[in-house]
C-alpha cells in the first residue's frame, strides 16, 4: 500500500506539474496568438501603404510626365516671344529709318536760332555761356553737354554733330544692321 502510495504522490506531483506545465503553454500559446494578430494588421497595415505608394508613385509620374510636357510647352513659347522681340526691335528700326527718310524727303526743318531758349534735351536756358548747337541729323537745338557726339552721315564726309538721342538712335541702328 505503501507503494500505491507513494506512485499516487508521484502521480500528482506529475499532474500538478503536467498542470503548470500545460497552463504555461496555453499563456505562451495565447501570446503567440496575440503577436500573431498584431502581426496581421502590421502586414494589412504595409499592403495598405503599399498600396497607397504605389498610387502616389503613379500620380507622381504622371505629373513628372506632365510637367515635362509644359516645359517644353513654355520653353517653345519663350523662344517664340525672343523671335517676336527681334523682330519688333527689327520693325521699330525699320520705322524710324522710314520716319527719318520721310523727313529727309519733305525737306528737313531746322528749328531757328531764335525759337530756342532752352536746351530741348536737359531743358537748360541758353545763355553766353551755354551756346546753341544743332544736331545735324534731326534740326533740334541742344547745350554743347547734350550734343558732343560726332558720327558720319550720308550727306557729310566727314562726322558731325549729333545730339544725345540721335546718336544712340543711330548707334542702335547700325549695331542692329551689322548682326
Amino acid at each position: 500500500m505503501e507503494s500505491l502510495q507513494r506512485e499516487m504522490e508521484q502521480k500528482e506531483r506529475q499532474l500538478v506539474q503536467l498542470e503548470t506545465d500545460l497552463k504555461i503553454e496555453k499563456e505562451w500559446r495565447l501570446a503567440l496568438q496575440n503577436d500573431f494578430q498584431r502581426e496581421r494588421e502590421t502586414t494589412s497595415e504595409l499592403r495598405a501603404q503599399t498600396l497607397q505608394l504605389s498610387t502616389l508613385k503613379k500620380e507622381f509620374l504622371r505629373l513628372q510626365d506632365e510637367n515635362g510636357q509644359l516645359q517644353t510647352i513654355c520653353d517653345e513659347q519663350e523662344q517664340a516671344l525672343q523671335e517676336l522681340g527681334y523682330k519688333l526691335s527689327e520693325s521699330k528700326l525699320k520705322i524710324e529709318t522710314i520716319k527719318e527718310a520721310n523727313k529727309a524727303l519733305q525737306g528737313l526743318v531746322w528749328l531757328k536760332d531764335r525759337d530756342a531758349t532752352s536746351c530741348r534735351l536737359c531743358e537748360k536756358e541758353f545763355s553766353m555761356s551755354t551756346r546753341k548747337h544743332h544736331c545735324r541729323n534731326c534740326g533740334e537745338i541742344f547745350c554743347n553737354a547734350c550734343s558732343d557726339n560726332e558720327l558720319p552721315m550720308p550727306s557729310s564726309p566727314k562726322p558731325v554733330r549729333v545730339c544725345d538721342t540721335c546718336h544712340a538712335l543711330l548707334l542702335q541702328r547700325c549695331s542692329f544692321s551689322t548682326t
